[in-house]
């Protein structure tokens, strides 16, 4: 166990502790065991392990129920810090008569529930170094990182996980709900017809999905740049305004680009929006393309850039531009953990909202904010 667990977990041990257990027992064994655990909890939490390494005649079955027993009673009464430190106590006990147990596996949800997310992260750390082919650990510990906040991380758990087949609709279902932070919608969308093809019951991805198809379904269809006037909805680079013809190379550049992130090319697409660029540096088209294409990348810092040059050259008043920006600085924030890219992050929602109240997806995108925000 880690010297910060151990440091961390001594104010709560010296807490005053009822010693009585929720079931009955053999007077003598629970007289034995129940002196036993006064030795343990008046001892530094340094020598707990010895103290029970000194009494294993007496850590047998009935001992784990009755530490069951309490863990039990301390959670129905709220007393988390309580169940925690039985759960310890269980954990060595296991450890000093060679004898499994899912102590650690407990601690960690107890520390979850007490909003400890570090201590959390240690012990279920710690449970899948030493059980490395235990997939429920790995779930949990994916559900303990997107409650920290790390979604980068959980959503390669969830996905190593659902290629391994291990509750494939669940994490099909939670990598859309991070797909849907990211504004990743058709993959999001994907994701969600998977997961109730896999789970026909499972009501909050129908709902999620749902809400996306009504979204898309109200998307304002506009005509695509040059000659070909099939309709693409809001969200696609189609949604831009006609540049002068000073600037027609470069528009001609821009929606070859297009054409080719449609298609797949994002390398042919990143070199022809450069090549615009270069005939014309504030080209709003081909800067709202970089910065799509740096996002897609990973690049949040680039595509902040382009996306900033880009909303400059569209004077401010281009919805996807500002919506874009929104989830950069939310994509930030989930690297960085500042704040204040959350809060960015609203502004530029709030400001996409203000430009194209009828925008597809920016009431999720608020409301998401909203609530990260709050906690």
């Amino acid at each position: 166990m880690s010297k910060r667990f151990i440091t961390s977990f001594a104010a709560a041990a010296l807490l005053g502790v009822s010693l009585s257990f929720a079931t009955p027992v053999q007077a003598a064994d629970e007289a034995s065991q129940v002196l036993m655990l006064r030795r343990v909890f008046s001892a530094p939490v340094e020598a707990w392990p010895t103290v029970l390494k000194d009494n294993t005649r007496l850590i047998d079955k009935s001992f784990f129920e009755r530490v069951e027993a309490r863990i039990k009673w301390s959670i129905d009464n709220g007393q988390v810090e309580d169940a925690v430190r039985f759960a310890y106590v269980g954990d060595l006990a296991g450890q000093a008569v060679g004898r499994k147990t899912d102590y650690r596996m407990q601690m960690s949800q107890l520390f979850r529930k007490l909003g400890n997310f570090s201590m959390s992260l240690d012990l279920i750390n710690n449970v899948c170094i030493l059980e490395p082919d235990n997939k429920e650990a790995q779930f949990y510990k994916a559900s303990v990182l997107q409650d920290a906040g790390n979604n980068i991380d959980c959503y390669s758990i969830y996905q190593d996980l659902a290629k391994k087949n291990y509750r494939r609709a669940e994490c099909y279902y939670r990598m859309s709900l991070l797909e849907l932070q990211r504004s990743e919608i058709e993959l999001a969308r994907d994701h969600l017809k998977e997961c109730v093809k896999l789970d026909s019951k499972h009501e909050p991805a129908k709902r999620e999905l749902a809400k996306i198809e009504e979204a898309l379904a109200k998307a304002t269809f506009v005509p695509k740049s040059g000659t070909d006037s099939a309709a693409l909805p809001v969200g696609s680079l189609a949604n831009l305004p006609i540049a002068t013809s000073d600037n027609s190379k470069a528009i001609a550049l821009a929606g070859q680009g297009y054409e080719a992130l449609k298609a797949g090319s994002i390398s042919k697409a990143k070199d022809l929006y450069a090549q615009a660029l270069k005939l014309n540096a504030t080209a709003p088209q081909a800067l709202l393309g970089a910065g799509l294409i740096a996002y897609r990348d990973g690049d949040i810092e680039s595509a902040i850039l382009s996306l900033t040059a880009a909303a400059k050259a569209y004077g401010g008043n281009n919805a996807e531009v500002e919506h874009y920006l929104g989830c950069c600085y939310e994509r930030r924030y989930d690297i960085n953990k500042n704040r204040e890219d959350l809060k960015s992050a609203q502004a530029h929602f709030i400001k996409c909202k203000q430009i194209n109240g009828n925008h597809p997806m920016v009431k999720m995108d608020l409301d998401r904010i909203e609530s990260r925000l709050k906690k």
